[in-house]
């Protein structure tokens, strides 16, 4: 069993040309987002509604895997992000 698992925020923005900018936030009261962003990813609006339509509404197990080139999207990413985990 994990443990020690960190509070997080997840805010989806839909973008002006049709991506949806994903932002991971630390949450340092578990209920709102601390400002300190985790992470960011974009993904076309398309991708979102697939998840949704075959993972979310699928049956246990059921997977969607994506892969973005390198920089694909970045007017999308937060102003001064900087990729990595």
């Amino acid at each position: 069993m994990a443990v020690n698992i960190l509070s997080h925020s997840v805010i989806a923005t839909k973008q002006a040309d049709g991506t949806v900018q994903w932002i991971i936030q630390a949450s340092l009261d578990g209920l709102n987002p601390s400002g300190d962003i985790q992470y960011a990813f974009v993904m076309p609006a398309a991708d979102v509604t697939s998840v949704n339509t075959n993972v979310n509404g699928g049956a246990t197990g059921a997977t969607r895997t994506f892969t973005y080139a390198q920089n694909a999207f970045s007017v999308d990413y937060p102003l001064g992000y900087a990729g990595g985990i």
